[in-house]
C-alpha cells in the first residue's frame, strides 16, 4: 500500500465544480506547462483589430439610439476601461497574457489564459472592472465642472450606474465571481439566496430602465446559478482573512459606485 502525497491539495482547498456541485477532482500536483502562445500572422491581427472597430461601432450606435449620444461615448469610454482593469488583474496576477473582446448590444468581456488558482485571485480579478470602470467617469464629470453642462452628468450616471448593477452576484455578472465565493464560503445556501434576491434586483432595474435584453441576460444567468448549472473551475479556497478581505472589498466597491452614481444622479439634465 503506497504512502499518499503530501504535495496533493486536500479536499478542502479545492474549490467546489458548482455552488452546489460535488468537489471537484483534486489537481495535479505537478501540472506540465501551458506551452507558448503561437504567434499571431498579420492577417488574423488585422481581422481581429477590424472585427474590433465593427464591434465597438456597433455598441455604440445601440447606445445612441437607446439613450443619445452622450451615454454611447461614456457606455463605450467605460467598457474598454472596465475590461482594462480587469485585463490588468489578469496579468499582474499571473493569468494572463489577457484579452479584450467588444460584444455589440451588450458591451465587453475580457478572457484569461489561465484560470485563477485560487478564490481568491478571482475576486480580485473579478472587483478590478468595476472599480476601474469608474475612472472612466472622470472626464464626463471634469466636463460638467468646466461648462456647467448637466447633460455631461449622463455620462457619469450611466458609468457608475453599469458597474454598479455588474458588482451583483448573479452570473455573469462580476458580482458573481467576487461575492459568490464568500457567500458560498459560509453555506452554499447562501449564496443560491443571494443570487436570487440580488438578480431578481437586477432584472427589476433592467425592466424599470426599459432594457429587457439586459434583463432576460441577468435573469437567465441567476436561474443557471441558483439551478447549479454554472461550474467553477477547481480553485484552493479562502482563507479566513481572505475570506473578510473579499467582503470588504466587494462592500467598498459597490459603497464607491452608488456614491458616483447618487452624487451625480439628481444634477443630470
Amino acid at each position: 500500500m503506497s504512502a499518499p502525497d503530501p504535495t496533493a491539495p486536500s479536499a478542502s482547498d479545492v474549490e467546489r465544480l458548482g455552488p452546489w456541485g460535488a468537489l471537484a477532482a483534486d489537481a495535479e500536483s505537478t501540472p506540465s506547462p501551458d506551452p507558448a502562445p503561437a504567434p499571431q500572422s498579420p492577417r488574423s491581427l488585422a481581422s481581429e483589430l477590424g472585427w474590433g472597430l465593427v464591434s465597438t461601432a456597433a455598441l455604440a450606435l445601440f447606445l445612441g439610439l437607446q439613450w443619445g449620444w452622450v451615454r454611447a461615448a461614456a457606455g463605450v469610454l467605460g467598457v474598454f476601461v472596465h475590461e482594462f482593469g480587469h485585463l490588468a488583474a489578469i496579468n499582474g496576477l499571473g493569468c494572463g497574457p489577457g484579452r479584450i473582446q467588444i460584444i455589440p448590444f451588450f458591451g465587453g468581456a475580457a478572457s484569461m489564459r489561465r484560470a485563477p488558482d485560487t478564490e481568491f485571485k478571482s475576486v480580485l480579478i473579478a472587483l478590478a472592472g468595476p472599480i476601474a470602470g469608474l475612472a472612466a467617469a472622470i472626464p464626463f464629470w471634469g466636463l460638467y465642472v468646466v461648462t456647467r453642462d448637466a447633460r455631461w452628468l449622463q455620462g457619469v450616471v450611466f458609468i457608475g450606474g453599469l458597474n454598479l448593477l455588474n458588482l451583483l452576484p448573479a452570473p455573469p455578472l462580476d458580482g458573481a465571481k467576487a461575492l459568490g465565493p464568500a457567500l458560498a464560503w459560509i453555506h452554499p445556501t447562501v449564496e443560491r439566496g443571494a443570487m436570487m434576491f440580488l438578480g431578481g434586483i437586477g432584472v427589476y432595474l433592467a425592466v424599470r430602465f426599459g432594457q429587457p435584453l439586459i434583463a432576460a441576460f441577468v435573469g437567465i444567468g441567476a436561474a443557471q446559478a441558483v439551478l447549479g448549472r454554472v461550474p467553477r473551475a477547481p480553485a484552493k479556497r479562502m482563507s479566513i482573512l481572505q475570506w473578510l478581505a473579499a467582503l470588504v472589498l466587494w462592500a467598498g466597491a459597490f459603497v464607491l459606485c452608488a456614491t458616483v452614481t447618487y452624487a451625480a444622479w439628481p444634477r443630470q439634465a
